[in-house]
């Protein structure tokens, strides 16, 4: 009987190990032009900040992606290079790395930006300033438990005061609108989006990076106009009978 248990154990294993295979990370350039330099605390960071543009290869299983992506950091105590390839990389559902409350503030910055066409509307010359800011924005809410920036009394992750004010907002309050895209709430429709974590594999230590795809679960008003739709099929055919 242990013996059964074991081998159906090890079998587990075994099938669990062939469900999600581990992949490569290319780290091909900045997604938007190039990063701007930054300086935040809690975490201390100070150097440039933005979206990469990766390319995802040999990954399986049940999160697997593969492609050109967008990808954001969102571990700041560790490192990547522009222009590698790092491999031993998982990728695992984000609600397996957030609480309830960052995964929804995470999926509704992301729907914002994407569905609100944040940098195609974005003027010439300024889309590497919106991709930092959503950077710092994403940043924020994985470290801290504000929508802000500032360098407010208890602010956990903030902006430092910077050398340069050339990249703030008019008001000289937020980041290149890091602060307004805490606080921008996602407009109802659209599409949906997924979220998922490259998790870079112990011993490479290398940033885990935020990812996200349009949904494949349909939204329930998708589900109803289906079930709608195959009603009136139904009722068409037994017409036709």
């Amino acid at each position: 009987m242990h013996h059964f248990i074991r081998a159906g154990c090890a079998a587990a294993l075994l099938a669990a190990g062939f469900a999600a295979q581990a992949g490569v990370v290319k780290f091909e350039g900045w997604a938007h032009g190039n990063g701007n330099a930054v300086s935040v605390s809690s975490p201390g960071f100070s150097g440039h900040a933005g979206g990469f543009a990766v390319t995802l290869s040999g990954f399986s299983g049940p999160n697997a992606l593969n492609g050109a992506f967008e990808a954001y950091c969102v571990d700041l105590y560790e490192y990547i290079s522009l222009g590698s390839s790092y491999t031993n990389y998982n990728i695992v559902a984000a609600s397996t790395m957030y609480s309830a409350s960052k995964l929804a503030a995470l999926t509704q910055l992301v729907t914002y930006v994407n569905n609100g066409n944040v940098f195609a509307s974005a003027a010439a010359g300024s889309k590497d300033n919106q991709s930092t800011a959503l950077q710092l924005a994403i940043w924020n809410i994985v470290y801290d438990s504000d929508k802000t920036l500032d360098s407010a009394p208890g602010a956990a992750f903030s902006e430092l005061t910077p050398t340069s004010t050339s990249f703030r907002s008019p008001s000289g309050s937020s980041f290149m609108g890091a602060n307004a895209l805490l606080n921008a709430t996602a407009a109802p429709g659209g599409r949906h989006y997924e979220l998922f974590v490259l998790q870079s594999l112990a011993p490479s230590g290398r940033q885990d990076q935020l990812v996200w795809r349009v949904s494949t679960v349909p939204t329930p008003g998708s589900l109803a106009l289906a079930a709608l739709a195959l009603g009136v099929a139904g009722y068409a055919s037994r017409r036709r009978a």
